[in-house]
């Protein structure tokens, strides 16, 4: 079952559940004569309404009689309560993805990313840093990014160990999503892992649906490129085809490194370097103490 399904499954199941106890308060409610009354009263009104064209004049009151009844009887409503009132929970509006359906999506895909928990901007201590003001140039740059339009399409965040690259891609992540960005989180050492079984798989279905997901993703987060295991001449032709489709296809990805560009050189082909390395691409390189030892 692929993102999207488990997604769909979690809406519908809500839809079937909000429904489920609706049908059970509605029955309570009809189960005590008075409400019945007016409930069947009102009932009648609306389709007396929708026959004649005409206004009965009864409707509020009888609205105000039910709601009084439903009150003293313990009851919310005996219509169903949604999770998201604008699609009722059914993942599209007007034929597109709802908001709702992208937020579990997401939550789904970061999940599945193993990168635990994201950061909100607004809850970064830049004092953690010795450099601290610079930092808080760089995150102001690229929150003020994640809310643009992407004319720049990449970003190359490149460092030693612990100077905040993966904390700051998950303040970046978090942004994104929160504009309801579908986006995709991945280590280098998986993306690698997943390009040896795509490349391996006979099923051809398979082949295409492990790496459909890291090119057509709105948005891609690779994290660690250049600690995979294996960087064979396979994982560096998918990596290049990914990189290279996405910047093709203007679809905005992030990549943090311990490599600076000049070491890139040495470890990945020179495909690679260059679409990494060329003008529509953000490249800051972090600077600094490592956090971790700090710590």
């Amino acid at each position: 079952m692929n993102y999207l399904d488990k997604a769909l499954q979690k809406i519908n199941q809500n839809r079937l559940d909000a429904e489920k106890i609706a049908r059970e308060n509605k029955a309570k409610a009809l189960s005590h004569p008075e409400f019945a009354k007016n409930y069947r009263e009102y009932i009648s009104e609306v389709i007396f309404e929708a026959k004649t064209g005409k206004a009965s004049g009864n409707l509020d009151n009888l609205k105000e009689k039910i709601e009084k009844c439903l009150k003293n009887l313990n009851i919310s409503s005996i219509e169903p309560q949604y999770s998201c009132p604008k699609c009722q929970d059914s993942g599209y509006l007007d034929g597109k993805q709802c908001e709702c359906l992208k937020r579990e999506i997401n939550k789904i895909l970061t999940e599945e990313s193993g990168f635990g928990g994201l950061i909100d901007f607004n809850n970064v201590k830049y004092d953690i840093f010795n450099n601290s003001d610079y930092m808080k140039k760089v995150y102001d740059k690229l929150r003020a990014w994640c809310n643009s339009d992407f004319k720049k399409n990449m970003v190359y965040l490149s460092g030693g160990t612990g100077t905040g690259k993966t904390y700051l891609l998950k303040c970046m992540a978090n942004e994104l999503i929160s504009r309801g960005k579908l986006t995709t989180l991945v280590t280098a050492y998986k993306l690698s892992q997943d390009c040896l079984k795509s490349y391996a798989s006979r099923d051809l279905q398979e082949k295409d649906s492990i790496i459909d997901k890291y090119l057509s993703s709105e948005i891609l987060f690779i994290d660690d490129l250049g600690t995979e295991v294996n960087k064979s001449s396979i994982t560096n032709s998918y990596i290049y085809t990914i990189i290279n489709e996405r910047k093709m296809r203007n679809l905005p990805t992030i990549i943090t490194s311990n490599l600076s560009l000049a070491d890139l050189s040495d470890n990945y082909d020179e495909r690679i370097t260059s679409r990494i390395a060329d003008e529509n691409t953000i490249k800051i390189y972090l600077e600094g103490e490592d956090l971790r030892l700090k710590k």
